[in-house]
């Protein structure tokens, strides 16, 4: 039996990279987006048709959650892997931001997680090794007034692994969270993320002197669904080179 993924916000960025990682490794993944229909589009094409499939998927929407999830059952009959991985940020302290703006970040962590996790167990229970995947952020324990509702998100999402993880090893299903050190992706074109000397700034304060790439967080990936690390769940492996412990 073929194995399947699925990837939130795989249009681009991290996301992209994980999709093509586990393709790579022999996984037929569902590559999902909301606005960036050209992106999932190109990663089909790289990836080829008959190795993955795309989907809108606004995770906040729960008919389109479950539309999702319905077609993965239909065409696939299983999921061994879900990465929660979409997310939005907006750049605004809390005077500045609107209650919209708000509930659009944390949503799309917090909703968007518990939405796609809630109608993939079903999917996921009668797997060999089967894993769920959060991708959360060193904001979730150490905030910065600057992303407060980026930090609340993730802080959520740090809470929901823990309780996946308890809950649905019942079922032999494991869960896992990445968080990964600033990324240069997509996300970062509304902070700066075209300017060189943020980067150079970044790599010169990480311990291991870089940034983390988008394939740093998909190899991780791949460590933790191996079969031969069966016995991890309920961790957060940052992936930032040290950057959390100064």
């Amino acid at each position: 039996m073929d194995k399947v993924a699925l990837v939130t916000g795989s249009s681009k960025g991290i996301g992209k990279a994980i999709a093509k990682r586990l393709s790579k490794e022999g996984y037929f993944v569902y590559i999902t987006y909301n606005t960036d229909k050209k992106g999932g589009k190109s990663l089909v094409k790289e990836i080829g048709e008959k190795k993955s499939s795309l989907v809108k998927l606004n995770v906040r929407d729960e008919a389109e959650v479950k539309a999702t999830f319905k077609k993965v059952k239909k065409e696939n009959y299983h999921l061994n892997v879900l990465v929660n991985n979409a997310g939005i940020e907006i750049p605004k302290r809390i005077e500045d931001l609107s209650l919209d703006e708000w509930n659009t970040v944390v949503e799309t962590k917090i909703n968007g997680a518990f939405l796609c996790t809630k109608y993939a167990v079903s999917l996921m229970k009668e797997q060999d090794n089967p894993n769920i995947i959060n991708i959360t952020s060193g904001l979730g324990s150490r905030p910065d007034p600057d992303y407060p509702a980026y930090c609340t998100g993730t802080a959520g999402l740090d809470a929901l692994t823990t309780i996946f993880a308890l809950d649905f090893s019942r079922y032999k299903i494991r869960t896992n969270a990445i968080a990964p050190g600033p990324t240069l992706t997509p996300m970062w074109d509304t902070m700066g993320g075209d300017d060189p000397k943020l980067w150079k700034k970044f790599a010169e304060s990480n311990p291991l002197g870089r940034v983390s790439t988008p394939e740093d967080i998909a190899e991780t990936v791949m460590i933790i669904i191996n079969d031969k690390t069966k016995f991890l769940n309920g961790n957060t492996f940052f992936v930032n080179g040290g950057n959390h412990l100064q």
